[in-house]
């Protein structure tokens, strides 16, 4: 019985481990490819894109919009290009013994004769068997291959992503003829930079973000300091506002009190006025032979 736990639990983990690998999501590479052609091919195009004239950029940047693999090749030129700045002139590539590699890539594309195609294939296969590269493949069944570069200042690091191509069915079967399975997907170049230059460059980052941070706390620290005078400021002017209203009231005041008086003088030339209007209207009233019992009440503006 307790043989039979003992098995049945066995069991069990064999297929809750067969579900866990069936779950990781890891994708076989679907193209074949030979370790020496995707090599070759490699070192072909990086010489190819170290050497672009401008009149093939100028196609590659007219064609971004069409074509993906243009935009794929601008990305590898502009990478070549920061390296060539970072890291100086290209000299070789890195042997896996240390030692300095140089190659040579149109000796087999200029092959005329089959005994000179035999040299260069023979050269190829002795630069690939002693270059320092490897290559990978990731879950995503890209095939990445990594070769070390040689410039005057420091090391660098191509790598080069490919995948598969799936317009080699086509042309196979369209042309007849051979064209590779896989395709470039990604180009990146990496300087080699030892320990002290890395070190080097993240305190001058830290420096850089740190003199950041403190010069924006001392221009806040500023800004409040400053809170203090431009209360001050802004009082100033209300008081002065302030006078500026109460004279204008007091200059207004003044110009009343002098105006009554000239209100009073006029109000008695009116009753002298008055009182000569009437002496003349009783006088001409007695003198036609009426009364000069006449009394006048108001003057007023007569309608013509």
């Amino acid at each position: 019985m307790k043989m039979k736990k003992i098995a049945l639990l066995f069991s069990m983990l064999a297929v809750l481990g067969a579900l866990t690998a069936c779950s990781n999501g890891i994708t076989e590479v679907s193209f074949e490819y030979d370790e020496t052609d995707i090599v070759y091919n490699t070192v072909f195009q990086a010489n190819q894109i170290d050497n672009i004239d401008e009149a093939y950029r100028a196609y590659l940047k007219d064609q971004v919009d069409e074509s993906p693999m243009a935009e794929i090749l601008l990305t590898g030129v502009s990478n070549f290009d920061s390296a060539r700045e970072e890291c100086g002139e290209f000299v070789g590539y890195r042997s896996k013994d240390g030692s300095v590699l140089k190659y040579d890539v149109s000796t087999i594309t200029s092959a005329q004769t089959e005994d000179a195609y035999k040299a260069a294939k023979e050269e190829l296969d002795n630069f690939i068997a002693n270059v320092d590269f490897d290559i990978e493949e990731d879950k995503n069944g890209f095939v990445t291959v990594n070769v070390q570069a040689v410039y005057e200042n420091r090391d660098a690091e191509y790598s080069f992503v490919y995948e598969e191509n799936p317009e080699a069915a086509y042309a196979l079967e369209l042309t007849g003829q051979n064209t590779n399975p896989y395709k470039i997907k990604e180009i990146t170049v990496t300087p080699d930079y030892s320990m002290k230059e890395i070190m080097g460059k993240a305190a001058a980052n830290t420096l850089m973000g740190m003199g950041t941070v403190f010069i924006v706390l001392i221009f806040i620290s500023f800004i409040i300091g400053q809170f203090g005078n431009i209360d001050k400021l802004v009082n100033k002017s209300v008081n002065k506002d302030n006078k500026k209203e109460a004279t204008s009231s007091e200059t207004l005041s003044k110009s009343t009190d002098i105006s009554a008086p000239v209100s009073a003088e006029n109000s008695v030339d009116d009753k002298e006025l008055i009182a000569v209007i009437t002496a003349a209207v009783v006088a001409a009233n007695v003198a036609n032979g009426g009364s000069d019992k006449l009394i006048v009440r108001s003057i007023r503006k007569a309608r013509r």
